[in-house]
């Protein structure tokens, strides 16, 4: 083409290596425009992930202290249906899980409960998520509720989770199980409530005394007689027992004595019996004995001298 011209044919070159250079500085400028923008879109999924690391981390601790608060307040509202209609509860899973989940007992609606369901806080945590771009739902398997010590009574809730990003950066699905753990102490105890009419109530409270009796002096337990305070004991009812109204014996027991001089104040009648609540509040014959220097009422059953450490004291 361009003949034995040798300046068409130096020129011809150069705008072939011209040509070149050209393309190739395009191509490197395609390439890092296309690698700044995927690292740009690694950086927000990253961003995004990490979000939803810090939700999920938020989510377990919410729905622990939303468990913990519905759980109380069932708990709560079942001591007060017990006062209310003078009856125990006739089963206390099903009453739990009813008042936990939708804030009703037998299909009524508990003031307690009021948007402190578990229900609720799940409905919470959903509103929330959505603000920051998340999809999240529960699925309440079930729930249980174990006296897993004498003292507190320990809540599981078995729950799908499903959590993912609303532009499908990222998922998260898994079955959760929350567990939160109400003491009972300072409710009241339904079996002074139901065999008193609701006259005497006695809120449960562990015993601060260890050695009721020092020599023949019975001041500490007359103090724990008093008060009506509780000790763990494997012979006894447990609290959950308690509020179905049932005697029989558990390892995770508690017992007070029953200070009969409330009764007789509320003018109610009082029993022969040994003041071991569980003993006195059922229909078990025992063999009982007076115990000196404290009052003409108060009497044990032979089980629970030593216990109480009196058994050098009884008349």
């Amino acid at each position: 083409m361009f003949g034995n011209n040798p300046k068409m044919m130096k020129k011809g070159i150069f705008y072939t290596f011209a040509a070149i250079a050209l393309s190739m500085i395009i191509l490197l400028s395609f390439s890092v425009y296309k690698t700044y923008e995927m690292k740009e879109k690694a950086e927000l999924i990253g961003t995004r992930i990490d979000t939803m690391n810090d939700f999920i981390k938020d989510i377990e601790q919410d729905l622990e202290k939303g468990l913990y608060i519905a759980s109380f307040r069932a708990f709560a509202s079942i001591s007060d249906y017990i006062t209310s209609n003078g009856s125990f509860i006739g089963n206390v899973d099903a009453a739990f899980s009813e008042l936990a989940l939708q804030g009703t007992l037998n299909n009524q609606q508990q003031g307690l409960m009021k948007d402190s369901t578990f229900t609720d806080w799940t409905k919470r945590i959903q509103l929330q998520a959505d603000k920051i771009g998340i999809i999240s739902n529960f699925t309440v398997i079930n729930l249980t509720i174990n006296q897993t010590d004498s003292w507190s009574v320990l809540i599981g809730a078995k729950i799908n989770l499903t959590v993912k990003d609303k532009k499908n950066t990222s998922s998260w699905k898994r079955t959760k199980e929350i567990l939160a753990k109400v003491s009972i102490e300072n409710f009241e105890d339904p079996l002074y409530v139901v065999n008193s009419k609701g006259r005497v109530t006695n809120d449960i409270a562990r015993s601060p005394i260890t050695n009721f009796v020092n020599g023949d002096d019975v001041s500490n337990l007359m103090l724990h007689l008093n008060n009506s305070y509780y000790i763990a004991s494997n012979t006894s009812p447990n609290f959950l027992m308690r509020l179905q109204g049932i005697l029989s014996n558990s390892s995770t027991g508690i017992e007070s004595l029953v200070n009969l001089q409330k009764f007789q104040e509320q003018s109610l009648g009082i029993k022969d019996r040994s003041a071991v609540d569980y003993i006195y509040f059922g229909t078990v014959s025992t063999v009982n004995y007076r115990i000196n220097q404290t009052p003409s009422w108060f009497k044990l059953d032979s089980s629970h001298l030593k216990v109480y450490q009196v058994e050098n004291m009884t008349i």
